[in-house]
């Protein structure tokens, strides 16, 4: 027996859909911003090295919320966290489930995973040096 079918992204004004069009880019926004705030804080305590992370960080998340609002594709993990393996073959297998005609994206994607997947990418631009 299969368990319920996830929230899909695709469906115009559909709870998900909305959240990826909407809420999500805010959240990524207000990250940036905050990362932003805090510029002298980073300075103050890491020096030039903390300035290079928040720049670094900003241009991470910035890229990520264009990726989100154009529908490009999901990308793998690259920061070698004990569960970066199973994300992406998560990733591989939802790949394989819409076949070759069309890469995994954000509203192509079911809902929780892109939501779940938009907060792990926030912790990998942040911890990436």
């Amino acid at each position: 027996r299969r368990g319920p079918t996830a929230a899909v992204t695709h469906s115009a004004w559909s709870f998900a859909y909305l959240t990826i069009r909407d809420r999500m880019p805010t959240i990524l926004t207000k990250a940036i911003d905050t990362i932003h705030r805090n510029k002298s804080k980073f300075f103050e305590e890491h020096g030039e090295e903390g300035i290079s992370a928040e720049k670094q960080a900003i241009s991470l998340l910035s890229k990520l919320r264009n990726e989100l609002q154009t529908d490009k594709p999901l990308l793998e993990l690259m920061d070698g966290l004990p569960d970066t393996e199973s994300w992406n073959q998560y990733m591989q297998r939802q790949q394989s489930q819409l076949g070759d005609q069309e890469p995994a994206s954000w509203f192509k994607s079911p809902w929780l995973y892109v939501e779940c997947y938009m907060y792990r990418r926030i912790q990998e631009a942040i911890g990436l040096k």
